[in-house]
């Protein structure tokens, strides 16, 4: 009886390690990515000299490696240990920063500095889509459902107060250095915060009864995955969710396309971490007592006031942008601990691994599109597509697992 006791308070002890170090490094990953996604690289390039369509075929590039990635390695998370997998790719992203740092230097619109900028974003983007395929298999041996979602917002929260204290001095760096010190700066602690990251990662410990290695674990195959109800009927209302996050990765250009300075483009930053924090505290509140569909369909009725930001006035745009990065950020939270608890851990690792695949590649058609069409259609089409896939979400009879959060 007291061995049982004394290994209960040792996995006791070691799900605080795991909430604590998960929270540290999701907060700290949080800003090391403000670096490279977002409003940060896309007024770099603008500073440079590139145009916004430019921007957008930039941010395309990286989007097709990043779901050309996810759909070869679909089942990178379930071959081996994939704590130590999720650890070690952060290793690379985070050296990946340095090669920045000429480029920061050497300041040019050519089409030769467009593609190494470009080409480290790649491999970064590569790293980032293991790291995914590894992301939603992780809780599964270190969290129970109800404390994913209660994790995933104080990460969030943690993360906000983080961010928005960077954007702050960031905003208040613009007006002291130029962009490209600046880009700069923000790589070389990106580079600390990943390391860190990596170190906390190792140290996750499984709290489960579930084998954590390939050689013990049950596999599910691709085929296996593509003939899963929940999956084929989640393929529009992920594609739609992800169209309608990938506009938001270019509001930076869309403002500079709408003829607003950099002024605003660079205050985006602040406002994004202003929006994700209250949205994370606001995900935190309720998740115990509201279900996680209704969050996730108040999140993405938020995307309705995506049109008012064609109005020319620069208030208008920043406060539509801080209600819409809102309810996007209840959407990104709210819909994990759905699946968390409504998709098995056999089937977990590729199943996510082709839904993000699917969000993925409606955010390369978001983004890709946005070089050919008006301003106003995009927005108006981001509404609509955001729309319906939180219906979706909400109306899915295969999604209603709510009592696990109770």
């Amino acid at each position: 009886m007291s061995i049982l006791l004394a290994i209960q308070v040792i996995i006791m002890e070691q799900k605080k390690h795991n909430k604590a170090f998960f929270i540290i490094a999701m907060g700290l990953r949080t800003v090391a990515l403000l670096c490279v996604t977002g409003p940060i690289m896309q007024t770099f390039l603008a500073s440079i000299g590139f145009s916004s369509q430019w921007i957008y075929i930039h941010t395309s590039i990286v989007q097709i490696v990043n779901v050309l990635t996810i759909s070869l390695c679909s089942t990178w998370a379930d071959r081996g240990n994939v704590i130590r997998r999720t650890a070690f790719v952060e290793l690379p992203y985070a050296l990946l920063y340095l090669l920045y740092i000429p480029l920061c230097l050497w300041k040019s619109a050519s089409l030769v500095s467009f593609c190494i900028l470009t080409g480290i974003c790649l491999l970064q983007s590569v790293c980032i889509a293991l790291w995914t395929i590894c992301e939603y298999k992780l809780p599964y041996y270190i969290f129970t459902p109800k404390e994913y979602g209660s994790v995933l917002s104080v990460g969030g929260i943690v993360g906000g107060l983080i961010s928005l204290g960077t954007g702050v001095i960031i905003t208040r760096l613009t007006s002291m250095m130029s962009y490209g010190t600046l880009m700069l700066l923000s790589c070389s602690v990106s580079v600390g915060f990943m390391l860190v990251c990596t170190v906390l990662h190792l140290n996750l410990k499984p709290v489960t009864d579930m084998p954590i290695t390939a050689a013990s674990r049950q596999k599910t195959s691709q085929l296996e995955v593509f003939r899963y109800p929940l999956f084929l009927r989640m393929i529009p209302a992920n594609l739609m969710r992800g169209f309608g996050y990938g506009t938001t990765t270019i509001f930076a250009a869309i403002a500079l396309d709408l003829g607003f300075d950099q002024s605003v483009s660079t205050a985006l930053v602040t406002a994004q971490s202003i929006a994700s924090l209250v949205g994370c505290f606001l995900f935190g509140v309720t998740i115990t007592c509201v279900p996680p569909r209704l969050v996730t369909l108040v999140g993405s009725v938020s995307f309705g006031l995506v049109p008012l930001m064609l109005l020319p006035n620069p208030y208008i745009f920043l406060t539509v942008f801080v209600l819409v990065y809102l309810g996007r950020t209840l959407v990104d939270y709210s819909v994990p601990s759905i699946l968390r608890a409504a998709v098995p851990v056999s089937m977990a690792g590729p199943f996510n691994a082709w839904r993000m695949l699917l969000h993925n590649g409606g955010t390369l058609i978001a983004t890709t599109i946005a070089a050919f069409i008006p301003v106003s259609w995009l927005l108006v089409l981001t509404a609509g597509c955001q729309l319906i896939s939180g219906l979706h979400y909400f109306l899915a009879r295969d999604l209603r697992v709510d009592q696990q959060f109770k």
